[in-house]
């Protein structure tokens, strides 16, 4: 006989015979029909009796079959009228929850469906009345056959028994259903209120009308709702993370005051040692970012070198980060895990490197002759080739194109400028060089499109007074944008901080001509080295560099140096 479903006999081996041989059926009708198949063994029993009945006969479930009645479960599944799986336990596992819980704790051991035991698998999960999911976890030695190695909510199965209306499992234990992530956070002790307030400070319950079953009507004449609330968030629901849904399945980092304090602490002296500064509400805002997942992680995939991406696409290296992964916490809609430690990475505590050449006019003759040095090259100075503009006023600050010239001396010469990148202290009036930290980065660039020069750009580490290379490339300056000041729109990622791509998109989209020009504001520039990685030469200590343009021929036109920016890459960690 072909059979549409899966072999009871391969889950379940010590069924005899002949209830194997009819199990193909779903509707079990020969098992009332035939006396041959009203047998049982140790664990597995077959009854032509509704569930009810069955379990009324049954003196050693008897303190789980009048809780279930005292609840009214069998008075509503009478009124339901369809089949059902009942979860219960015996007499000396039972135990009495307190008033207010036993409606949901009589809920949480019954479904709607009725569960073949050859239709579980690994990591089903079983909406429960109680509008939670129970978790099927099996091993290697359940699909030999052996029940006990079948747990809901790690709750063994002790017994089966196929009733008339469905199924009832005996159970070691009674079920406890975990808290959803929502309520695990909602109860997070005093230790843990720093990472709590980042998620709560914008949330709400909202009444879920759609999901509240309507069970009376008050003296009023007004509808009165068995309620269901749900947390609302524009944080997760812009990702459609429900954190009190029950449909989610997900991964949580949980974070403590100690942990989320010590990384700031650390974030603080690793700033001060590279003359930078941070805003620590940006830092605050990558821990809530990169703690919530759309999955279920088990502790191998924390153990395994690889960088996993949360709801936010924030990257967490696994080998840079440290968690418990010896005690997972289970939620109803997922798994939460303690941070033991955190770094903040590089990439986050540097959004972007970038200045500009017209520095040059705060310099001293001394800083000049020291910062920049040049070959074949005339009347360096600056000038501002586009006033202060912005895509969108009184949004977006504005900001002008303002840049450093000269000429050649020979057009049909080569030149070369070599620079330090220097920055302005405008409250000091003060000039100093840029100390970059170790890491990878991408460097792009901008001058002024249409000089028609292929230029050689090269990067040096300037330590213990000597220049050590890092990295060169080649590029062409010619009609297009890619290098039309720092309008390289060509960089997706290239953008200032706050500055989207769905932002400029949507500026975009209006039409107009300031929006015409939003991918064009204040980019990176044009890609000059995809790659460049500056190595750990000082243990760890930020260094100074060197950039040298040159080119094998001059031009008679002016030359037009606008900017230079150092983007940290996804494994500057």
């Amino acid at each position: 006989m072909n059979c549409p479903m899966k072999s009871i006999m391969k889950l379940f081996p010590i069924w005899v015979a002949a209830v194997a041989l009819t199990a193909c059926n779903d509707s079990w009708d020969n098992y009332y029909n035939n006396p041959e198949t009203s047998i049982s063994n140790e664990q597995l029993n077959i009854s032509e009796l509704k569930s009810y009945d069955y379990l009324s006969t049954r003196e050693d479930l008897k303190d789980m079959f009048h809780f279930l009645e005292d609840q009214q479960v069998f008075t509503l599944l009478e009124e339901k009228g369809q089949l059902h799986t009942l979860m219960v336990v015996a007499n000396d596992a039972f135990v009495q929850p307190e008033a207010e819980d036993a409606q949901t704790m009589a809920f949480s051991h019954v479904t709607d469906i009725a569960m073949s035991p050859s239709h579980l698998y690994d990591g089903e999960r079983i909406l429960m009345w109680h509008e939670k999911f129970v978790k099927v976890s099996m091993d290697s030695l359940a699909l030999l056959g052996k029940l006990e190695h079948i747990r809901f909510n790690g709750s063994p199965i002790q017994e089966v028994i196929k009733t008339k209306d469905g199924y009832i499992y005996v159970l070691s234990e009674m079920i406890e259903t975990p808290t959803s992530l929502y309520d695990f956070i909602q109860e997070l002790p005093e230790e843990y209120s720093m990472f709590q307030e980042m998620i709560l400070e914008s949330g709400g319950r909202e009444f879920d009308k759609t999901n509240s079953k309507p069970i009376g009507v008050d003296a009023t004449g007004n509808t009165i709702y068995d309620s269901v609330f749900i947390y609302t968030n524009e944080f997760f629901d812009k990702k459609s993370f429900s954190l009190s849904s029950e449909s989610l399945t997900a991964t949580m980092l949980i974070f403590s005051n100690d942990v989320i304090n010590q990384a700031l602490e650390q974030a603080r002296t690793t700033l001060a040692s590279w003359g930078m500064e941070r805003d620590e509400e940006v830092i605050k805002r990558w821990i809530l970012e990169v703690a919530f997942f759309n999955q279920i992680y088990e502790a191998e995939d924390f153990a395994i070198d690889q960088d996993l991406s949360s709801i936010y696409n924030r990257q967490w290296r696994t080998k840079e980060q440290s968690i418990d992964v010896e005690n997972p916490i289970s939620l109803s809609n997922g798994v939460a895990y303690n941070v033991n430690a955190l770094r903040i990475p590089n990439n986050i505590l540097i959004y972007r490197l970038k200045d500009w050449f017209y520095n040059y006019e705060y310099c001293t003759d001394v800083q000049k002759s020291e910062f920049f040095q040049y070959n074949n090259l005339k009347d360096l100075k600056c000038n501002t080739d586009v006033d202060y503009w912005t895509p969108e006023e009184g949004v977006w600050p504005k900001i002008r194109d303002r840049v450093l010239q000269a000429k050649c001396e020979a057009s049909t010469e080569g030149f070369y400028l070599e620079f330090t990148p220097i920055k302005y202290n405008s409250d000091k009036g003060t000039v100093s060089e840029w100390l970059v930290p170790p890491g990878t980065y991408r460097l792009a660039m901008g001058f002024k499109q249409g000089i028609g020069l292929d230029l050689s750009i090269t990067v040096y580490a300037k330590t213990e007074g000597k220049k050590v290379e890092l990295g060169s490339n080649t590029i062409n300056v010619g009609s297009s944008t890619t290098y039309h000041y720092d309008r390289g729109a060509e960089l997706s990622d290239g953008y200032p901080e706050g500055y989207s791509k769905e932002e400029i998109d949507r500026l975009t989209a209006t039409g107009t001509d300031l929006g015409k020009k939003a991918k064009n504001y204040d980019t990176d520039g044009g890609m000059v080295i995809e790659e460049l990685v500056i190595p750990d030469l000082n243990e760890g200590k930020a260094m100074p560099l060197v950039i040298r343009i040159e080119a094998a021929t001059g031009v008679s036109s002016t030359l037009t140096f606008c900017h230079w920016c150092l983007r940290p890459t996804i494994n500057n960690y």
